[in-house]
């Protein structure tokens, strides 16, 4: 290779040099997505001419201690061009771009060594890089600049400013949501009823929640759809001004963000419908319900509603966490609620190849790049897709992460009797619910998303 001229890059030590080749631009450093378990000189991930791009550190990609401060007003961004253009290169400082003088420069012949030359510039000696060596470890991916959310592309970005937060559930094929603000916990509806002499057809009985009785309702009676048991039926633990009551729903989707935007209410006029409003979900409407059927609820059945059990009693210090319950090859795992900013369906990701290989690749939501992790992987099991699979996404430290579930079961708070910790690499407490009776083993999300093995 004999390179003609040379951009010079520097750092605190030493200068380099980059045939200009290979450079198409170079730019100020923009927003940097760090990306979890990234392979080796990867810094991250970052807009560039609408795609997103690997951003590499030239510090780390030659056995530097320290990483380039991105943050830094002397850092820059190169733009590289033909085939490594998929990829981006983060350095300390651009110092000059100089046409090479033949006779100033020496080239070293050692196989697979990126530093091809020296080359004698005023009173210094630059170390000219190849980038193609350089980069030869190193797997970049590109990504188009659109959204994809439950596995379609979405066209135009809106700008969203203020969101609310709703669980969406199903009854009888059509989708209805409630605000997340209302509801205290999901359970498993295949539980004891006690029979309540007199009450409507609508009331399925008392059951008993941590010593305390509970009301529930089929809420697909009370909508006036039809009603079947199905093991994927759930108890909705709905709240409102100090009373409680259980709502029983056939399937539990997604807990999800909307912009106020999309949330319309409806007309005085239509309060007989016993809904809120509708949420327009992309090119469908999801009916929504609040505070206005609750108090219709607890109003119906008052003389079944103890009033004794104020909602306070959640805050009690015998509850300790809030958990979200999913399945891994038919085991229950959970995660703290306070982690999980929303489930999806399963949508295809972009595979990053040689990167670690509990990464299942990446995705891009709401113009974010998000990481999905193999939790199958990272527990020695077989990967299996269904109709029920979700992804969940964590947030932690600013970074999203989605987890690939094979179904999401409750959202359950849990009692300080009802913890062991758990001296494990993974799992940090196994939780006995229901006397014991049901072993759940909480995820260590720190431990699942450290580079370290395991």
């Amino acid at each position: 290779m004999q390179v003609q001229e040379i951009l010079i890059v520097k750092n605190d030590k030493e200068s380099y040099g980059i045939s200009t080749n290979d450079i198409s631009q170079i730019s100020r450093v923009p927003l940097l997505m760090p990306l979890p378990l990234r392979p080796f000189g990867v810094r991250g991930l970052c807009a560039v001419r609408g795609n997103i791009v690997t951003m590499l550190d030239m510090n780390l990609l030659l056995n530097m201690n320290e990483e380039v401060e991105y943050n830094n007003d002397k850092s820059r961004l190169v733009l590289l061009n033909n085939d490594l253009a998929t990829s981006t290169l983060l350095v300390s400082e651009i110092y000059n771009t100089v046409e090479v003088d033949r006779k100033n420069i020496d080239y070293i012949n050692k196989a697979n060594d990126p530093i091809i030359a020296i080359y004698k510039y005023k009173n210094e000696l630059i170390q000219v890089v190849d980038l193609k060596i350089l980069f030869k470890k190193i797997k970049k991916v590109t990504i188009d600049s659109k959204e994809i959310e439950k596995g379609k592309i979405k066209q135009e970005l809106g700008r969203e400013e203020e969101f609310s937060r709703f669980l969406i559930f199903l009854m009888h094929d059509e989708k209805y949501a409630i605000n997340i603000d209302f509801l205290r916990e999901i359970i498993l509806a295949d539980t004891n009823y006690t029979d309540i002499s007199g009450s409507s057809s609508e009331v399925l009985g008392l059951i008993t929640l941590r010593d305390e009785l509970l009301i529930v309702i089929d809420l697909r009676k009370h909508y006036g759809f039809k009603a079947s048991r199905h093991y994927k039926n759930r108890i909705l633990i709905a709240f409102h001004e100090e009373k409680k009551i259980g709502l029983l729903v056939d399937q539990i989707l997604d807990i999800k963000n909307f912009s106020n935007n999309d949330i319309e209410y409806m007309h005085d006029d239509f309060k007989d419908n016993k809904l809120a409003g509708v949420i327009h979900d992309k090119d469908s409407l999801i009916s929504f319900f609040d505070s206005s059927v609750l108090e219709t609820l607890f109003k119906e059945n008052e003389s079944y509603i103890d009033y004794k059990h104020e909602i306070d009693e959640i805050e009690n210090e015998n509850f300790i966490m809030e958990v979200i319950i999913f399945k891994l090859a038919d085991k229950e795992y959970a995660f703290e609620v306070e982690i999980v900013a929303e489930i999806i369906d399963i949508v295809d990701s972009t595979k990053i190849v040689l990167s670690d290989e509990v990464i299942d690749g990446i995705i891009n939501i709401r113009g974010q790049v998000v990481a999905i992790i193999s939790l199958f992987k990272k527990l020695n099991i077989q990967t299996r897709i269904n109709i029920d699979s979700k992804i969940i996404i964590c947030e932690i430290n600013g970074i999203k992460i989605g987890f690939i579930v094979d179904s999401v079961s409750d959202i359950l708070h849990v009692k300080a009797d009802e913890v062991r910790e758990q001296e494990d690499a993974l799992f940090s407490n196994i939780l006995y619910l229901n006397n014991g009776k049901r072993l759940v083993l909480s995820m260590d999300i720190d431990v699942i998303i450290a580079k370290k093995d395991i």
